[in-house]
C-alpha cells in the first residue's frame, strides 16, 4: 500500500489537466519495463499564487502495486519566488484502502489537518510533533523547485522538508549530472538536472515496518528536473528507482507550455 501511495503522489506524477494552465504534462509509469500507470498534472504559477492539480491511476503488479487512483491539489501564494502552501487536498481509493487527507497550511505552518479514516497502530508510530509540522512543504508544492539561476548545480543540493498529512519526511538531493532529454511528443528537448534522492523518515511512519526500511536505505533515487518555459523554476521531468523487484520509472512523454 505504501509503495501505491508514493506512485500516486511521489514527483508529483498524478495532476488533471486544466485549459488555461501553465503548464502541463502527461507521465506513464513502468515497472520493470511495463506501463502500469499513468497521470497528467497541470501547473499554474504567477507572481502572487499559484495552483498544481493532479489525476492518475496504477494498475496491479504482482502483490506489490494494487489498482488504485487517486487526485491530488494544492493551491497558495508565492513570497520572494518561492512558493507557499496555503490547501493540500489528496484521495486515493485503491484495492486495498481508501482515503482522503486535507490539509492548511500557512508560511510554512500545518494548521488544521484532517485524515479520513485515520491512522492506526498509534503506539508503534513516531509521534509527529508540532516542531515537525513548522518549515514544511507538501509533497507536490515540493516538485515545484524554485530556480531563479536556472539549470545550476546548486539547485540540487538541498533537502526538502516533507509533511503529507500523515507523515514527516526529508527528501536529500544532491547534483549528478546535467544532460540532455526529450519528451516522446518532442515538445521539449533541452537541458535537465539529475539529481540524486534520498529519503529519510522523521515522524509519523511506523520505524520497523520493512518497506520503510527498505525506502530509507535505497540509494538509487534519481529525479530529472526540466525548466518550466521561462519561468523561474523546474519540475520533475522523470523519476526512478530500483526496487526488490526491478525498476521504476516516471516518465513524462507530453509537455506542453501555454506560452
Amino acid at each position: 500500500m505504501r509503495l501505491t501511495a508514493l506512485l500516486l503522489l511521489t514527483a508529483a506524477v498524478l495532476a488533471s489537466p486544466a485549459a488555461a494552465s501553465d503548464l502541463y504534462l502527461k507521465y506513464k509509469l513502468y515497472a520493470v519495463g511495463l506501463p502500469i500507470g499513468s497521470g497528467v498534472l497541470s501547473v499554474d504559477v504567477g507572481q502572487e499564487a499559484y495552483s498544481i492539480k493532479g489525476d492518475g491511476r496504477t494498475a496491479a503488479f504482482g502483490r506489490l502495486i494494487s489498482d488504485g487512483k487517486g487526485t491530488v491539489q494544492v493551491s497558495g501564494g508565492v513570497g520572494n519566488g518561492s512558493p507557499a502552501p496555503e490547501r493540500y487536498d489528496f484521495k486515493m481509493t485503491s484495492e486495498d484502502e481508501n482515503g482522503t487527507i486535507s490539509m492548511e497550511m500557512k508560511a510554512g505552518k500545518v494548521g488544521k489537518v484532517a485524515v479520513n479514516p485515520p491512522q492506526n497502530r498509534m503506539k508503534e508510530r513516531i509521534k509527529v510533533t508540532t516542531e515537525h509540522k513548522k518549515g514544511v512543504l507538501d509533497p507536490l508544492t515540493a516538485a515545484l523547485i524554485p530556480a531563479p539561476k536556472g539549470l545550476v548545480p546548486e539547485i540540487c543540493n538541498r533537502t526538502l522538508k516533507l509533511f503529507d498529512g500523515k507523515e514527516r519526511y526529508n527528501v536529500h538531493l544532491t547534483y549528478k549530472s546535467r544532460r540532455k532529454a526529450k519528451t516522446s511528443d518532442g515538445r521539449f528537448k533541452g537541458d535537465v538536472l539529475v539529481c540524486g534522492a534520498r529519503y529519510e523518515p522523521v515522524s509519523g511512519h511506523r520505524p520497523r515496518r520493512k518497506s520503510i526500511q527498505e525506502l530509507a536505505s535505497n540509494t538509487s533515487l534519481e529525479v530529472w528536473l526540466a525548466p518550466v518555459g521561462n519561468r523561474p523554476y523546474l519540475f520533475p521531468l522523470r523519476a526512478s528507482m530500483k526496487a526488490p523487484f526491478g525498476s521504476l520509472v516516471i516518465q513524462a512523454e507530453k509537455y506542453k507550455l501555454s506560452n
